[in-house]
């Protein structure tokens, strides 16, 4: 095999069936008992293979004439910036236990005027250039606080994208608890996409979740949630796990109150002194890992018995994260490079105008990129992919899969931004591993299925701009 060279693999055993990822292609296998030997092998330069066995080799992609290594092209033009978190205010009605922004403060406090939200708005469609489509969130603390300033910055955004032949889209991250008729009324009239924030049963949300003054949060905003949810349909919730919180308990009770969409994420460690010492032992995954298996054993049973609409359920609790975003990954060949858009494509800005990477890192002054009020800022530093600046990321079988993970996640967890947190590493190449399972014993039959019921959308073209 000296001529030829073996792509990366990586193979594990899934109740006691070997299987195999192709890094590189991004696609899983069963592998055979006569197979797997010369696989344990394959990349010995002595290694000579049977014939049968390199042809299934060549069909899976691991076997290639050797070749000069691609250089990767420079990026020639400025990468747009399309999203914007914009803090209203710096400041919290509630007091959640895990907050990584200083109980909603980020350090400072504050709200935003009106003159800083239009430099921001300005900014942004500026920084946009030749892209038809911006997207303007508001933040906080909880950002009803300052319910006005949202109602004039939609108004101007409205007006100035109309004017640069921009659409813009508005979502907003709430806490749920200053809702009412005017503002609900609001977010249907200006279709704002919604998340609330909501950590799932009583005992839980009031431990998690509570007032400022102590007082659980749950009773208050149950009524709240179900009257936004019977008017405005583009609404999502998100929850965060603390400690060894059972994800499906979770899950259950935010589907029960009719949040279909969901999202859920570990506890993040705070940047903030005063808050980080509060936060030892927050990130519990082992009950995490449990429902991942639990969870590829359900998407295996229903695919078999097509049950499409509890498929459905499973893939709208999941949408972005889990065993779906794995399978979804795998039969698409998809490649990730980037986690999210920090710094790249997305800012956050705090009440004062300064510009951070994301809305994670605002009020963390070492991670300033710039403000409102000038034309330069310096996102150097997160323009490249972290598959490359990242060395525990490089040799790993899920990078393409995880993309290096968020580096707020990272700097709060082990202190650098270029560490990944090794708790949420597992939980990722685990996610994997699943999934490969699930996608690489579907018949044409499965596939076709899961696409003709819109559970998995077909593979887009890649000559689709």
């Amino acid at each position: 095999m000296s001529k030829k060279e073996v792509s990366p693999f990586h193979l594990f055993e899934y109740r006691g069936h070997p299987y195999l990822l192709n890094i590189e292609k991004m696609a899983a296998h069963p592998v055979s008992t006569e197979l797997l030997p010369i696989l344990h092998k394959v990349g010995e330069p002595q290694t000579r293979l049977p014939a049968a066995q390199e042809e299934i080799l060549r069909s899976w992609d691991l076997i290639r004439e050797c070749k000069e290594k691609d250089t990767p092209v420079a990026q020639m033009e400025p990468i747009p910036i399309t999203y914007m978190y914009l803090f209203l205010t710096q400041s919290c009605n509630l007091r959640c236990i895990y907050c990584y922004g200083d109980g909603g403060n980020y350090g400072t406090g504050g709200s935003m005027d009106i003159s800083t939200a239009r430099q921001a708005v300005d900014w942004l469609i500026g920084k946009a250039g030749k892209m038809k489509k911006i997207y303007l969130g508001f933040f906080g603390g909880e950002p009803f606080i300052n319910f006005p300033l949202m109602k004039a910055t939609v108004a101007y955004a409205s007006r100035k994208a109309q004017e640069a032949h921009k659409e813009v889209e508005f979502f907003v991250t709430t806490n749920a608890t200053l809702l009412d008729e005017e503002k609900i009324a609001f977010i249907q009239e200006h279709q704002l996409s919604v998340q609330i924030s909501f950590d799932g049963p009583k005992e839980i949300q009031d431990a998690q979740r509570p007032y400022a003054n102590g007082q659980g949060s749950y009773d208050s905003i149950v009524p709240k949630i179900k009257k936004l949810l019977a008017l405005a349909p583009k609404v999502s919730g998100h929850a965060v796990l603390w400690g060894d919180t059972d994800p499906q308990l979770v899950k259950a009770t935010l589907q029960d109150l009719g949040l279909t969409s969901l999202s859920l994420s570990p506890a993040s460690h705070s940047l903030f002194p005063a808050e980080s010492e509060k936060k030892q032992g927050i990130r519990k995954t082992q009950r995490q890992l449990r429902t991942l298996e639990q969870e590829a054993k359900d998407w295996s049973h229903h695919i078999r018995s097509r049950d499409q609409d509890t498929l459905r359920s499973l893939k709208a609790s999941n949408e972005g994260y889990g065993v779906y975003s794995g399978i979804l990954a795998l039969l698409h060949h998809r490649h990730k490079y980037h986690f999210c858009g920090v710094g790249r494509k997305m800012v956050g800005i705090s009440v004062t105008g300064d510009i951070y990477p994301c809305h994670r890192f605002v009020g963390n002054e070492a991670y300033k990129l710039g403000h409102v009020s000038e034309e330069a800022f310096n996102r150097a530093d997160y323009l490249q992919s972290s598959l490359y600046s990242q060395a525990n990321c490089v040799s790993c079988f899920a990078r393409y899969y995880c993309a290096g993970g968020c580096l707020h996640d990272h700097l709060s967890s082990s202190g650098s931004p270029d560490v990944p947190a090794e708790e949420i590493c597992r939980l990722r190449r685990r996610e994997l591993e699943l999934a490969a399972v699930i996608a690489a014993n579907l018949s044409s039959d499965d596939q076709a299925f899961l696409i003709n019921e819109h559970i998995i959308p077909p593979q887009p073209c890649p000559l689709d701009f």
